[in-house]
């Protein structure tokens, strides 16, 4: 652009660039600003999640409603974070659905949905760059800190997150991640996977079998098995019986095993949970 500056440049006057040109070569660093801007608002590379270092403790007490309600929509989405208000809603119509069930048959009355892992707790295996760099990050005890590590998608990740505490465990190189109690917890574990320096991700799951309830809304009708197990089931439980119900409004219906077999509802249940 010399030659442009050298002709329009008039005697004891400043050189000055032609309209033209300059709107010229904003076009021309648009696309760069623009990616830019992407790449910062997709990775969040100034995000980071303010954090303290503790053990998850003792967990919030969640109703088994609202473990269905997380349950069912974390089935359907592929959100990092579930929505609150839909997630309340939905365990509001779930509670009544387990009311009305429990009224027209109290054998079932002392069996509740039972949560399959911790909520919002994740562990993470990470190879020794980035367990160095966390475990830099978390000085003090008690305090929180910002946790910036030199991996901008795990910052990102972590604030997408709500990450509120952590713990690493040394010896095993895991970090014991708490994150939001909304926290689609498959979703997040495999957004974590996909981030260079780690190496697996699971969710913190109970030990053991229990007696459980799983329910799937079709077409305005809930149908709703629920599994009966005793019998040592810290090992797996020895004995298990299903039952298997339809609600449409007010009305409760009791289906027998071998029609439910047959009804696509309830073998999607089965199937997803593995129950026999």
């Amino acid at each position: 652009m010399s030659w442009l500056l050298f002709h329009h440049k008039k005697s004891g006057e400043n050189p000055v660039m032609p309209i033209w040109v300059r709107f010229a070569a904003i076009c021309l660093l648009l696309p760069a600003i623009w990616c830019c801007s992407l790449n910062a608002q997709a990775w969040g590379a100034d995000a980071a999640p303010v954090v303290v270092l503790a053990d998850y403790g003792k967990p919030a007490e969640i109703s088994e409603a609202v473990i269905l309600a997380h349950r069912i929509l974390a089935r359907e989405s592929k959100d990092l974070l579930l929505d609150e208000e839909r997630r309340s809603e939905l365990a509001r119509e779930i509670k009544g659905v387990l009311k009305r069930l429990r009224y027209a048959h109290p054998e079932i009355e002392k069996i509740s949905a039972r949560a399959a892992h911790l909520p919002g707790v994740l562990l993470l295996s990470v190879k020794p760059r980035l367990f160095r760099d966390v475990s830099r990050s978390l000085t003090h005890l008690k305090d929180p800190v910002e946790l910036r590590t030199g991996f901008p998608r795990f910052d990102a990740l972590n604030a997408k997150l709500k990450l509120r505490a952590v713990r690493p465990y040394r010896h095993i190189s895991v970090l014991v991640m708490r994150l939001s109690g909304r926290a689609n917890i498959e979703a997040a574990r495999r957004a974590y996977m996909a981030i260079a320096g780690v190496e697996y991700a699971e969710p913190d799951a109970y030990p053991g079998d229990g007696p459980d309830i799983e329910a799937v809304k079709s077409d305005g009708v809930w149908h709703v098995v629920v599994r009966k197990a005793w019998g040592d089931c810290p090992s797996g439980c020895l004995y298990k019986k299903l039952f298997f119900f339809i609600v449409k409004g007010g009305d409760v219906e009791r289906i027998e095993p071998a029609r439910a077999m047959a009804t696509p509802d309830f073998r999607n249940i089965l199937e997803k949970r593995n129950w026999r």
